[in-house]
Parts: C-alpha cells; structure tokens; sequence
C-alpha cells in the first residue's frame, strides 16, 4: 500500500483485508464516541474536504487474491466506519438505492469480508454487524461484543432520522472524506510510530501506553527487535483477553496495573509522593534509566521481559480470583465492599500458593475477611487504616504463609483488640455508629449460625437471597404503645443496641411498621424465613412472657459471644 494521503473510498477500493491483530485491544468506543462520529458526519460541509486521521498499517503479504493489512493504529476509527457503512448501505437499499458495488467495497468482495476483528469477536461481527443475523439469537460473550452491537444499534437508530437526500449526502461525505495512511513492513518499525500517534475519538489506556512503550523501547535497545516484540505482543494479547472478562465486573485496568505494581515492583514512599500512585510514570522512568546507556541495554531487555510477563501473569491471576474461583471466603469480602487494600495481597498469595485447592490463601481471606469487618467495620477505622502495612506485605511476601498470616493477625489485634470489639457490639448506639451494610452482615452471618447449629436442618442463606436487606428495631423506634419502662434510659441505653436489631428485608421492614412485639411476633417472627426472627420468642421475659429490656441485654451478650467466637482471628 503507498504511503500518502488518499479518500476512503480510495483506501477501500480493490482488494484488500484488513485485519486486526491479536495484540491490540478489543473493540471499545462508546456512546461518547459514537456520537463524535455521527455529528462529524452530520456537520462537515459536502463542498470542504474533511481529515480522517492518520491510520498506520503494516503490510503482511498476500492471502490468494487479496492483500492482508494489518490495522497498528486506527482500528477503532476503521471499525466503527465499516459498521456506520453497514447501516447506512442497508437504509439507502430499503429506499430503493442500488449499493451492491458499495457493499463489495466496504463490506464484503467476493466472499470474503473487508474487516477481520480479533478473533474471539471475529463470528459475531459478521453474523451479526456484517450480516443480519436474528438479534434475539445473539451469544454476547464479551464487553467488546456488547460494544459492537451498541453500535450498530447506534447507528440504526440515527439514520431512521433522516430522508434519501440526506443518507446520499452522509455516503458522499465519507467517500470524499480524506485520511492519510502510513504503511510498515514490520513490527519494529510499526513500533517506532506507534510511540508517537495517538488514536483520535478515545485516548490511549494505561495497557496501551505501557504496550507502546515496551516496544518502542524494546525497538530502541535491541539489535534484533522482532523477535522481543513478537513476545510482549503475544502477552498483550493474553493480557486483553483477560481484562475482556475482567471488565464486565467493573474492575479498571489502570487500578490493576497499580495492584500489580504495588505486588511485584520496588517502590518507596514518603511524605509527599507514594510511588504506587504512579507507577505508570515511575515504570517508565526505571525503563528510561536504564537505557540511557548501551551498556545498560540489556538490563533493561531484562527489565522490561520481567515486567510484561509478570504483568500479564497478575491480569491472569485477577481473572481467576474473580470470575472463575467460586469461594464462600472471598465472596465475603466482596459484600463488605473493601477491596483495594486488599488487592495486591490478595494476587500475591494467589500466585504463590501451591497448596491443595488453595487452602493457604483460604487463610489469608479469611483473615482480610476479619480485618475488613472488625477493624474498618465494627472498630470504624478509616478504611486507609494499616493499607501501606498490606502493601508492604504483598511487596515482600514470598511464599512464607505462615509468617503473612502472622503479620495480618498482629494488625488485627492492634487495630481492633477483642476488648474494643466487644465494646463496639455492646454499645448503646450500634445502629447508628456501624453502617448498615456491616449490620446487615453481622446479622446474615448469626442467621447461618443458627441455622447450622445441631438440630437445624435450614439450608445457610445467601446474602442477597430474600432480596435487599434491612435491620429492623423489635422494639420500634417510635412505638404505637409506649410502656411505661420505655423512657429516656431507654432510648438512650437500649432501643438501638445490638439485641434490640434484627435482620429483614427493606420490604418486611416497612411492612411491620411501628406494631409492638406481641403484633410483630405473632403476625410476622414466628413465621419468617429468618431464623433469628424465629427465635426472639426465646428471650421473652420468663416471669412478664414480655420483649423487655432484660431480653435485650440477653440476646445482646449472646450475639456479640457468637461475634466474637466467629471474628476470633487467632486459630486461622
């Protein structure tokens, strides 16, 4: 392909396939993006020349009849113009436009398409975006799929808006439309200006950047680059498949490259500057330093070996802690909703235990487990409190189980000793000093405990089984009947202590009101899914059969007993 300037009609015409390869990174432009291109489209003047950008490709030779380009960059760009293509092909047919040369040239020529995505989107984008495929029998496995369907669905949807002359006019506008094309014949020279573009509509990722970085640095230093690049575009590749799966769960990949960088790089901190929170800048710069000097040249082929593989190793780590372990342990951090103190310890010992079906790590949950309900819980430390003490751990834990769990359990017994622990269960305003989430996890986990003590035979609840949960007052906060013992010393002592609280959902909740305890017993307790619910009939009053404020202090001691014995860190 000649280098130059050149329409899109003219980069489109003839015979060729462009392919994207495997170490770029999955389709990815969303509404922001696609509304950028419509309203280029919708405002460029048919009498001007409008810029395309600069797309650069590398020529990878011949396939029968047709010539394989390869997109470096401007895939993203190349993508969405086929798909608006598409859209706008099928509109103009059903109003009667003969497109079948336009079709050869932007769709498909001669049986074979002009776009090849990677290749796990490959099947659903010409089923789907290049085809028409019924949409209800879609597969969508991956979030770049949702996004290629998002924006086809785009697309249909703002073309309905306009008549023959304007859809006419959108076709003349794209093929007059100028870009300028830059065409390589190999990686290391693809690497070389990759460096210094840019893809316009959405800025380069943090993965992206440091990919760009490592080649270019890599073309730099070596003498005979293409087989090093070959190597951390295959780990890129393996490295986007992953975050592919990774990021349906809402996970950034900027934040996992900072867990990876806390985990396995040298940092320091001080009191202005923690170098994890940069450690884009502070990987680039080490890299930098060592190649300053040719005679430093192959430490940083070293360097640069290590980081890739190992980061391509923490993104595959990440993957199967979230999506692929189904462990009770860790789901129970996730419902305590703190994790990135966690995060690099957590992949650290992933990685490293080689024990049977994980028990090592087990452990270590288990005691962040702890850590998260008890210390930043129920003790209300901020949620920073001991972060740079895990940090450290995972920078420096190397395989010794035994000593990490020993590290965690001190931590544990500075920050929230049983004492304090004990005084927080029992404090006379635990409704309002715990926030609702821990309450309504303290209160699940007491309801698994009774349901597995001897004789029960209740299946344990999952945490959002009954749907939202919600912690209900047994004694109401603003009572119907007021007894005479409810005073002042009352409210302020008892009413919102832990043994007046039990667990519900936000629906029961509301649904009893503000009915005293005989109404509430016999109408809902009694027969509740709940079996803490059940059982508040157990702590009446012997000599009154009355809810009172002796039930209160006895349910109270038994429940912050079961907390205690359940959060006991010290035999993990």
């Amino acid at each position: 392909m000649e280098n130059g300037q050149k329409t899109i009609l003219e980069l489109f015409d003839g015979r060729k396939i462009f392919n994207i390869p495997k170490y770029q990174r999955a389709y990815s432009w969303e509404s922001r993006q696609l509304n950028d291109f419509i309203n280029d489209v919708k405002n460029q003047s048919i009498d001007k020349e409008y810029f395309f950008g600069t797309i650069l490709f590398q020529e990878k030779g011949r396939e029968g009849n047709f010539e394989v380009i390869d997109i470096v960059d401007g895939q993203q760009r190349i993508t969405t113009l086929i798909i608006f293509m598409k859209v706008l092909l099928d509109k103009l047919k059903k109003l009667g436009e003969d497109v079948a040369i336009l079709e050869e040239t932007y769709i498909q020529y001669r049986g074979e398409y002009k776009l090849r995505t990677l290749l796990h989107d490959n099947d659903l984008f010409k089923a789907h975006i290049l085809e028409d495929s019924c949409s209800e029998s879609v597969n969508v496995s991956t979030s770049s799929q949702k996004r290629l369907l998002n924006a086809k669905d785009f697309f249909k949807i703002q073309l309905e808006k306009y008549s023959l002359d304007v859809l006419e006019e959108f076709k003349i506008k794209i093929e007059k439309t100028r870009v300028l094309t830059y065409s390589v014949n190999n990686d290391a020279e693809a690497t070389l200006i990759f460096e210094t573009t840019n893809d316009r509509g959405k800025p380069l990722t943090s993965l992206e950047k440091i990919k760009s970085f490592l080649m270019y640095k890599i073309y730099l230093i070596s003498d005979s680059p293409d087989t090093y690049l070959d190597v951390i575009q295959t780990r890129f590749s393996e490295i986007y498949r992953d975050y592919e799966a990774i990021e349906k769960y809402k996970y950034d990949e900027d934040s996992l490259m900072r867990y990876h960088f806390i985990a396995f790089e040298e940092w320091t901190t001080s009191k202005d500057r923690n170098e994890y929170d940069r450690h884009l800048w502070t990987v680039k710069n080490r890299i930098n330093n060592l190649t300053v000097n040719h005679k430093n040249y192959t430490l940083g082929s070293e360097y640069i070996d290590k980081y890739s593989k190992e980061l391509k190793e923490t993104f595959f780590v990440f993957k199967s802690l979230i999506v692929d372990w189904h462990e009770p342990y860790l789901d129970d951090l996730f419902y305590l909703e703190r994790l990135a103190s966690f995060f690099p310890l957590l992949i650290k010992a992933y990685k490293l235990d080689a024990s049977e079906n994980k028990k090592q790590v087990r452990r270590v949950i288990k005691l962040l487990e702890i850590i998260s309900f008890r210390v930043y819980g129920i003790r209300r430390r901020r949620n920073t409190t001991g972060q740079e003490r895990l940090y450290k751990m995972a920078q420096t834990f190397s395989g010794d189980f035994e000593k990490l769990c020993n590290e965690l359990k001190d931590l544990i017994g500075e920050y929230c000793s049983d004492r304090e622990f004990i005084i927080k269960l029992q404090s006379s305003s635990f409704y309002e000093d715990v926030p609702s989430n821990e309450q309504n996890y303290l209160f699940w986990k007491y309801e698994n405990y009774i349901r597995t003590r001897e004789g029960s035979l209740a299946p344990k609840m999952r945490y959002r089984q009954y749907g939202r949960l919600s912690t209900e007052h047994i004694i109401p906060q603003n009572p119907r009947n007021m007894l005479t013992w409810m005073d002042n010393n009352f409210r302020e002592q008892y009413l919102h202590s832990l043994g007046n609280l039990t667990l519900d959902t936000q629906i029961g909740n509301a649904s009893k009101s503000n009915h005293d305890f005989a109404y509430k017993n016999a109408r809902y307790y009694k027969t509740s899914p709940f079996k803490c619910q059940n059982e508040l009939e157990n702590f009446l009053n012997p000599n009154s059969g009355e809810w009172d404020i002796n039930s209160i202090k006895e349910r109270s001691n038994m429940i912050a007993k079961f907390a205690l014995k359940y959060w006991d860190f010290r035999y993990i």
